[in-house]
Formats: C-alpha cells, structure tokens, sequence
C-alpha cells in the first residue's frame, strides 16, 4: 500500500491564505471607516462651535450699534455743556424696556438683547443674550459711572448645546467742544431780536 503524507498535501493553502488576507483587509477598512467616521464628527462638532460663536460675535455688534445710538443722544446735555459723558442710561433703568442693574457683575448686570435668534437662515440656529454692567472698580458703584467703562458680554448658545461667551470692555468718549462764548442765548437780555440777549438761558440742549 502507498503510504500517505498527509503533512506534505498543500491543497487547500490558497485557500486559507486568501481568507486571512480578507479578514485583514476587513479590519483594516473598518479601521479606516471608524477613523473617518470621527473625523467627520470632530469637523462637524468645530462647526456647530464655530457657529455660536460667531453668534456671540454678532451680538457684540447689535449691542455696540445700539449704545452707540443711545450714548450719544443720552450725552447730548453733557457734551454741550463741556461735562464728562457717562453710561448712566445702560445701568439705570431708565431706557424703555431695559431693567437697572444689580450689583456690578455678569450675573447682576442689565440685560440689554434677551434670546435674540441669529437670523442668518442656517440651518443650525443660534440665539444671543447681551448683558452690561459697571466696571467693579468704578467708585460710583453699581448704576453710577464715574470712569467712563463699560462692560459688555454676549452669551450664545447654538445646536448640541454649544455655548459661547465673548466680553468687551467700552470707554465712552465724545470729541467736540462745549459751547462757549455764544451770549445769544446767556439769558441776560431783555427781548427777541438781533441786538439783544435772551430772557432765559438754554439748559436743556436736547431741545432742539
């Protein structure tokens, strides 16, 4: 009888061979799909920051654009007068809708914009919320500017619960000179017209 030399059969080698080079390809390709896979992610997560932060960016524009408006028209006494402007009127209270502060930090501070959509037309919608306080180290305390500082922050919040928080510290200043020298209206005179004094002097210089 012909002996078999079962240890010398290589039938069935490339069989075998070709199954683990696919289980080999199989974790590799999964390995890559797993890889990109979180890259896409960490992309998509740097997007959706990217987008409430510049939502918060947007609010400090809003808010700039409307204290500009509103300190120059709260000032006009001040500047004409030749005194030092102040921030009164965005700690105080007294602009229509827009509650005092209270206490000379974030979380005590007026706020100014509340939950205000981004209005872009993304698809992925950002909301801000601006708030002011005093500068802490003004001595005239919570409502009171004295240095001519103002603190500004806006808070968004964007999809997946990404937040974002920008702060900005405003110096308030107005060029220009106070009117001086102008007797027309000193209130010294007796009568209107071109050669005399008016009867009262001018105090309120917001009237125009």
């Amino acid at each position: 009888m012909d002996k078999k030399h079962i240890l010398k059969n290589d039938k069935g080698t490339v069989l075998v061979i070709a199954m683990l080079v696919l289980v080999l390809l199989t974790l590799m390709g999964k390995s890559i799909s797993t890889m990109a896979s979180r890259e896409l992610k960490i992309v998509g997560n740097e997007r959706v920051e990217k987008r409430s932060f510049f939502a918060a960016e947007a609010g400090l524009g809003h808010i700039k654009a409307m204290l500009q408006a509103e300190f120059t028209h709260r000032n006009q006494a001040n500047i004409a007068s030749g005194q030092i402007p102040d921030w009164d009127f965005a700690l105080d209270g007294t602009v229509a809708g827009i509650k005092a502060a209270t206490f000379a930090k974030c979380d005590g501070g007026s706020i100014w914009i509340n939950d205000q959509p981004l209005g872009d037309g993304a698809k992925w919608p950002c909301n801000y919320t601006v708030t002011v306080w005093n500068n802490p180290d003004d001595k005239g305390g919570i409502t009171d500017d004295t240095d001519q500082l103002l603190w500004v922050q806006s808070s968004a919040t964007g999809p997946k619960r990404t937040r974002s928080s920008l702060a900005v510290l405003l110096r308030g200043q107005a060029l220009g000179e106070a009117i001086t020298g102008y007797f027309a209206q000193s209130g010294s005179g007796g009568g209107w017209c071109h050669t005399c004094r008016d009867i009262r002097p001018v105090s309120d210089f917001t009237i125009q």
